[in-house]
């Protein structure tokens, strides 16, 4: 397999490191799904990241709603956080 993602910034990544809103979790699925070397899917985040599977896909289910990660012929492709308009 290749590396399917575009090389993420600090300036991307801080965002969402630091959004205390979203569960550490989540927050840590979406930082592995930005640097790791092969595509990713629920069954190989739980076996790298040591998590159950049933807790990458209640984390994975949030991350989705927040438009941070989609699925794409089957992995998770990680999407850089919508910049918050002016005044919010």
């Amino acid at each position: 397999m290749t590396h399917m993602n575009e090389p993420v910034g600090s300036g991307n990544i801080r965002p969402v490191l630091m959004a205390t809103e979203l569960p550490v979790t989540a927050r840590l699925i979406w930082t592995y799904l930005n640097v790791a070397e092969e595509p990713q899917n629920n069954n190989s985040l739980a076996a790298d990241l040591g998590i159950g599977s049933t807790t990458v896909s209640r984390y994975v289910g949030v991350l989705r709603e927040r438009r941070l990660i989609r699925r794409l012929n089957g992995v998770l492709i990680p999407q850089s956080p919508a910049p918050k308009e002016e005044g919010r």
